[in-house]
């Protein structure tokens, strides 16, 4: 039976493909075994492909028991493929990572969905991502998304507001996070009893190629992908490509066709790379997970109120930001009424205050 020490070690050694690896594992009894069969052909020379790398197992060994060490003092922990709380879901993509770097708590049957999308959002796009998470939180969904700038930090925030779980990859190892921004999203992640994951061992830092690598854990942990803002080209659309080679869903919000962020997101949905959603209410339908969908066009029919003002200012105020002094002028209202107007549409949740007092429809 091999340790997770063990495999850690043959996967450090990096002596052979990961699906060859995976063969090793399963093949032999455990480490000291393989090493045996290793000094024996290496000495007859009837495995050329293993000669010269009894030193690379025995010096991937001691880093595997250095690794070990690291994650224990960092308050992390090492899962293998054949673990209890390994993600069932990640297990059936084509090469899962044989072993995880995980710190916090992972759910092993949670249903998870991704969110992606660009670094650079527009408003559309970070009021979108926050709907989305939040909902999905609240549905008992984790939230899956890659710890970036823009639409991923919306998305991890949203979810912990929903009072639900989500899981951040990286594409660096646990301790070599740069950016005291996301160190902080980290904490408030694994603080919720999210976790944080990477396949990354301790010291490892950031290179462009790991981030595809990275990409295809985030689709392959999860039953379906969502893209809420992204061009034709990046990392979102690279996440949605391996989604859909795991035979997983993919889904994704659509956009202003003027807008570059929108390019990606329109034109997969065009080419039904992937499926339209207008809504979280919509992807979780679709996946099954609520069952009763609701009429969403009555749900959007305008809101009435005794109150003539309030039904006149609720309906100038769009899915567009709105100044509150261009309110004022098309309403020809005081400022300082408006202002306490629109605070009990804030508190009964019907529009959002963004910032530099601009309002737009919740």
């Amino acid at each position: 039976m091999w340790s997770t020490d063990e495999i850690l070690a043959l996967t450090i050694s990096k002596i052979a493909p990961q699906p060859k690896l995976k063969s090793i594992i399963e093949n032999f009894q455990n480490f000291d075994h393989f090493l045996a069969f290793i000094v024996e052909n290496e000495r007859s020379q009837h495995l050329p492909e293993f000669v010269g790398t009894y030193e690379k197992l025995i010096f991937a060994r001691h880093e595997a028991e250095s690794q070990m060490f690291k994650a224990e003092s960092f308050g992390a922990r090492v899962i293998t493929f054949w673990d209890f709380d390994y993600p069932r879901m990640l297990k059936e993509i084509q090469y899962p990572p044989l072993v995880l770097f995980v710190k916090g708590n992972l759910v092993p049957d949670g249903t998870s969905i991704s969110m992606v999308g660009t670094r650079k959002s527009t408003t559309y796009g970070k009021l979108t991502a926050e709907s989305f998470a939040r909902t999905f939180a609240e549905n008992g969904v984790i939230v899956t998304s890659g710890l970036a700038y823009g639409i991923d930090t919306f998305s991890h925030l949203s979810a912990i507001e929903g009072k639900g779980i989500t899981y951040g990859v990286l594409a660096n190892g646990l301790d070599c996070v740069t950016s005291s921004i996301t160190r902080q999203l980290i904490d408030k992640i694994i603080e919720n009893s999210g976790a944080v994951i990477s396949e990354y061992k301790f010291g490892t830092r950031a290179l462009p190629a790991y981030f595809p690598q990275r990409n295809r854990i985030i689709s392959g942990i999860s039953i379906a992908t969502v893209v809420v803002e992204s061009d034709v080209k990046g990392g979102a659309m690279i996440t949605a490509r391996f989604a859909f080679d795991q035979n997983r869903e993919v889904f994704a919000v659509p956009g202003n066709i003027n807008s570059p962020k929108s390019r990606g997101t329109n034109y997969m949905i065009k080419n039904n790379i992937a499926k339209l959603a207008l809504s979280a209410e919509d992807v979780l339908y679709e996946l099954g997970i609520i069952k009763d969908k609701l009429d969403f066009d009555a749900a959007k029919e305008e809101n009435t109120f005794e109150d003539e003002v309030d039904s006149l200012i609720y309906n100038n105020i769009t899915s567009e930001p709105k100044h509150i002094d261009v309110l004022a002028e098309e309403l020809e209202m005081d400022i300082s009424e408006l202002l306490y107007r629109l605070l009990n549409f804030e508190f009964k949740g019907l529009i959002k205050q963004l910032p530099g007092k601009y309002y737009i429809r919740a």
